[in-house]
C-alpha cells in the first residue's frame, strides 16, 4: 500500500457532496436570465470542477456578456444560501480524523473564490483537519494545476510520489500528473469514473471506504 506524506484534496464532489447548492445556484442563475427551456440537472455536474466561467462557455455556450451575468447571478445565490446546501460525503470526517491522528499534512485545493472557500470550511469544520488552503482568489481563472503549484510552492512540498492530489474530475488527475505527484481519483462525486480512469491517475477508488483503504 502507498505511503503519503502530504494529501491535497478537491472539495466539491471529494469531500463535500455540494450538488443541491450548485444546482439551486444553476436554477436561480437560468430564471433570472429567462432561460426556462434548460433542466439544469442535466449539466450541473460539467459545471463542477473547472472555473464557473468556462462551465457557462463551454457546456452551455454562453457568450462573454451572458457569462459575466451567469457568474454574478449564480454567486449571487451561493453566496447567501447555495455554499450551505450541501453535506460531507460519509466517512469523510473519520477519514480526515485518522489522517490528522496519523500526522499526515492536510491540504486544499479547490476552484472556489476565497470568500466562499474560508465560510464552507467552517460551516462544515473542516479547518481543524487543515494545514493550508488553496482557493482560486477573487474570482480569476485559474486551472486546478496552477492552484497546486501554488500550494506546493507556499509550503514548499516538492514533487514526489508521496504527495497525492484527490479529486472527482479530470481536472484533479490533470492538475496533480502536471506537478509530476500522485493521484487518487474518486468515483462517488460529480465527475464520470471513465473519464477519470482513461487518465490513468495512480489510484481509483470507487467509494471513500476504498479512499480510506488506500490512505490509511
Amino acid at each position: 500500500m502507498p505511503t503519503f506524506t502530504h494529501l491535497i484534496f478537491d472539495l466539491d464532489g471529494t469531500i463535500i457532496n455540494s450538488k443541491l447548492g450548485l444546482l439551486n445556484s444553476t436554477n436561480y442563475m437560468l430564471q433570472q436570465m429567462g432561460i426556462n427551456h434548460l433542466d439544469s440537472t442535466d449539466f450541473v455536474d460539467q459545471l463542477i470542477g473547472p472555473p464557473i466561467q468556462d462551465g457557462l462557455k463551454n457546456v452551455l455556450g454562453f457568450r462573454e456578456k451572458q457569462v459575466e451575468l451567469g457568474v454574478r447571478l449564480f454567486r449571487e445565490y451561493y453566496s447567501t444560501r447555495g455554499l450551505y446546501e450541501g453535506e460531507l460525503f460519509p466517512g469523510i470526517l473519520d477519514l480526515l480524523e485518522e489522517l490528522q491522528t496519523q500526522g499526515k499534512q492536510i491540504y486544499l485545493a479547490t476552484s472556489k473564490r476565497d470568500q466562499f472557500v474560508s465560510t464552507v470550511i467552517r460551516h462544515f469544520e473542516l479547518d481543524r483537519y487543515l494545514d493550508d488552503v488553496q482557493g482560486a482568489g477573487n474570482g480569476g481563472k485559474h486551472t486546478k494545476a496552477e492552484l497546486i503549484t501554488k500550494l506546493m510552492d507556499r509550503n514548499q512540498i516538492n514533487p514526489s510520489e508521496k504527495v497525492v492530489m484527490i479529486g472527482d474530475t479530470i481536472y484533479d488527475i490533470i492538475g496533480g500528473q502536471a506537478n509530476e505527484i500522485s493521484t487518487i481519483g474518486v468515483g462517488y462525486g460529480f465527475g464520470k469514473s471513465e473519464e477519470i480512469q482513461r487518465l490513468n491517475p495512480t489510484y481509483f477508488a470507487k467509494e471513500v471506504e476504498e479512499l480510506f483503504e488506500l490512505l490509511v
